[in-house]
C-alpha cells in the first residue's frame, strides 16, 4: 500500500524546484487532502495521468515537449525516490546525464581523461568515434520498457509498496499523452516536425514524451544495455550522455569493427543509429562533446554556447528596470560558468565587451571577466533594508 508519508516525501521532492510554478501553487492550497485523495486513487488501482502541456520548442532544433500536471510528477518522483538508488546498482559509471554527481562538465571531463590515458599523455596514436541514435526517444517501444522495468523491480526493490511500484510504472510507461493534452504551441510549429519525430504521428505504441523525470530516468535504464556492451567489445574508453556517445581506442580497425554489432544490439532494442552522426578522427583533431570541444591540452565552448551567450547579452542590453536587469545577468551568468570550465578568456572577454555603457549604472564585471555583479545600491536585500530604515514598512 501507498501510504501518506510516501506521498509527502514524494510531494516535497517535486516541489522542490517548482515551488513558484502556478499549478505547484494551486496544488499547495490543499496539497493534504490532495494527496491524500492521490494515495487512494493509487491504491484502488484508479489512478489514471491527467491533461499535460504540449509544446514545440524551436532552440537548438525543433522538439516536442509534453508537461505532465503537477500531480502527475509527484507519481513520476515518487517513482524516481525508489527506483533511481537502484539504477545507481546497475549502471555503468560511464553514463552522464540526470545522474547525481555528473553531468554535462562531468562528461567532458571524462573524455578529456580518457583521451589523455588512452594516448598516453599525449604521446602515442588513438582515435575518437563518436556515434548518435536516431530519434531516440520517439523509437523506444513503450511495451518492451515497461516489461524491463517490471522485471527489473521484481528482481531487486524490497519495499512493502512493490505492487504499487509495478502498477504505477505500468500507467506512466504505456500512457499516451497526446490523446489527452493542451497544445500551448500554434499548431504550424508541428509542420517542421517529421511524422517520428512527434508522438501525435510516431505510431501507435512508440515514443515517451520528452520533459518528463521518468522518461529521462527510464530511458538511461534502457540504455544501459548499451554502456555495458560496449565495454564487451573490449572498448574501455567510451561515455555517453543521453543518446549521444563516444569511444576511444589506440586501434582504429577496433572501432570500426564495433559498428556494425553496436547496429545489431541496438536493433534488438528497436532502435537504430543515426547514419548522418558518424564522426572518426585521430585524437589531435579535437572532438566535440555536450556543447564542448576537446583537443590535446585545452577545450573550448562549441558555437552554439557561444551563440547563447551573445544573444544573453543582447536581451541584458535591452532591459529597462533593475527586475530585468537581475533576469538578465542570471542567464549571463550561468553562461560564464561554462566558460570558465574552458580556455575561452578571450570570448569571456570580447562578450562582455558588447554590453551597453548605459547597463553598468547597474553592474559591474568582477576579477577577469568571471561574474556580473549587480551593484549593492541595487540589490533585493539593500533596497528592502533601505525602505526599513525610511519606514516605508
Amino acid at each position: 500500500m501507498v501510504t501518506t508519508d510516501g506521498m509527502l516525501e514524494a510531494y516535497y521532492d517535486c516541489r522542490r524546484r517548482k515551488r513558484r510554478t502556478a499549478s505547484a501553487i494551486v496544488y499547495e492550497m490543499n496539497y493534504e487532502s490532495n494527496l491524500i485523495a492521490l494515495r487512494d486513487r493509487i491504491n484502488t488501482r484508479t489512478y489514471h495521468p491527467g491533461k499535460s502541456i504540449c509544446f514545440v520548442v524551436t532552440r537548438p532544433r525543433y522538439r516536442e515537449v509534453f508537461a505532465a500536471s503537477f500531480e502527475d510528477r509527484i507519481v513520476h518522483h515518487y517513482i524516481g525516490l525508489r527506483l533511481e538508488p537502484l539504477f545507481e546498482l546497475v549502471f555503468s559509471p560511464r553514463t552522464f546525464n540526470c545522474r547525481k554527481g555528473k553531468g554535462q562538465l562531468y562528461g567532458v571531463k571524462m573524455l578529456e581523461a580518457d583521451i589523455k590515458e588512452a594516448s598516453n599523455n599525449y604521446t602515442t596514436d588513438c582515435y575518437i568515434m563518436k556515434l548518435d541514435l536516431q530519434g531516440f526517444f520517439m523509437s523506444i517501444d513503450k511495451s518492451m520498457l515497461a516489461r524491463m522495468i517490471d522485471k527489473f523491480i521484481v528482481k531487486y526493490y524490497r519495499g512493502s509498496d512493490i505492487d504499487d511500484l509495478r502498477y504505477l510504472c505500468q500507467i506512466v510507461v504505456l500512457h499516451c499523452p497526446e490523446q489527452n493534452c493542451e497544445r500551448h504551441s500554434p499548431r504550424e510549429m508541428w509542420e517542421h516536425l517529421p511524422a517520428n519525430k512527434s508522438l501525435f504521428t510516431n505510431g501507435e505504441g512508440k515514443g515517451v514524451a520528452i520533459g518528463n523525470l521518468f522518461a529521462q530516468l527510464f530511458a538511461n535504464f534502457l540504455l544501459n544495455i548499451l554502456d555495458w556492451y560496449i565495454e564487451e567489445l573490449g572498448i574501455k574508453y567510451h561515455g555517453r550522455y543521453v543518446d549521444d556517445f563516444y569511444c576511444i581506442h589506440t586501434d582504429k580497425k577496433v572501432l570500426l569493427s564495433a559498428v556494425p554489432k553496436i547496429r545489431v544490439k541496438l536493433a534488438e532494442l528497436g532502435l537504430s543509429l543515426n547514419p548522418k552522426k558518424f564522426y572518426f578522427q585521430h585524437y589531435t583533431k579535437g572532438v566535440e562533446f555536450t556543447g564542448a570541444i576537446v583537443k590535446p591540452y585545452r577545450k573550448y565552448c562549441c558555437n552554439r554556447v557561444l551563440t547563447n551567450f551573445i544573444a544573453a547579452v543582447r536581451k541584458l542590453n535591452r532591459v529597462r528596470n533593475i527586475d530585468e536587469v537581475n533576469h538578465a545577468v542570471c542567464s549571463i551568468n550561468s553562461y560564464l560558468g561554462l566558460l570558465r570550465q574552458s580556455n575561452e578568456y578571450g570570448k569571456r572577454r570580447e562578450i562582455l565587451g558588447m554590453i551597453a555603457p548605459r547597463i553598468y549604472k547597474w553592474i559591474y564585471i568582477k576579477g577577469h571577466y568571471e561574474v556580473v555583479a549587480i551593484k549593492n545600491k541595487y540589490k533585493q536585500n539593500c533596497i528592502t533594508q533601505k525602505r526599513i530604515r525610511d519606514g516605508d514598512y
